[in-house]
C-alpha cells in the first residue's frame, strides 16, 4: 500500500473517531451534563492533535526507512547527540530521505576521512538491512574508492 493511501486510510480513521465524539453531545437520551463537557474536551484536544504531531515530527530524520540501498549526498556526525545524520537517496527513487544513524566511531573517522579526501572515493553508499537492533534498523556503510590500493602499487 502507498503511503499516502496509508495517510489517507488512517486520517479517514481519525475523522470517522472525531465525528463520533461530537455526535454523542446531541444523543438525546445523554442526560448527564458532565459527560458532554468532557465530550466536547475531548473531542476539541482530538482536533487539534494532528496539527501538534505535524508540527513535532516534520523534518525529522525517519526513524525506520525502507531496506535496500541508498546513494549518500551527504552527512553530519553528531558526538554529543550519538548519531550520524545522512542524507540519502535510493538510485531508482526520486525522493532523498533523511536517516538517523547510530554513531560507531569507525563509521565516523572513516567518513570524516572521505570528507579531507573527496577526490579519492568514487562512491558512498549505505544499507539498510531489515534486521533490527535496539536502535533501529542495522546499517552499514560502503565507501568505494577510485582506485583500488593493490592497484596503486
Amino acid at each position: 500500500m502507498s503511503e499516502l493511501l496509508l495517510f489517507i486510510v488512517i486520517y479517514a480513521l481519525y475523522a470517522a473517531t472525531v465525528c463520533f465524539l461530537f455526535v454523542m453531545l446531541f444523543i438525546r437520551e445523554f442526560r448527564r451534563w458532565w459527560l458532554r463537557g468532557a465530550t466536547f474536551a475531548f473531542g476539541l484536544i482530538a482536533l487539534g492533535l494532528p496539527f501538534w504531531l505535524a508540527n513535532g515530527t516534520l523534518g525529522h530524520p525517519d526513524p525506520w526507512p525502507p531496506p535496500g540501498r541508498y546513494d549518500v549526498l551527504g552527512w553530519d556526525v553528531d558526538e554529543g547527540g550519538s548519531a550520524i545524520y545522512v542524507f540519502a537517496m535510493q538510485p531508482e527513487g526520486s525522493e532523498p530521505y533523511h536517516l538517523r544513524v547510530p554513531f560507531e566511531l569507525g563509521t565516523a573517522l572513516k567518513l570524516q576521512e572521505v570528507a579531507q579526501e573527496t577526490s579519492i572515493y568514487k562512491q558512498i553508499t549505505i544499507d539498510v538491512r531489515p534486521e533490527s537492533t535496539e536502535h533501529g534498523p542495522d546499517y552499514a556503510f560502503n565507501i568505494e574508492r577510485v582506485f583500488k590500493v593493490d592497484e596503486l602499487r
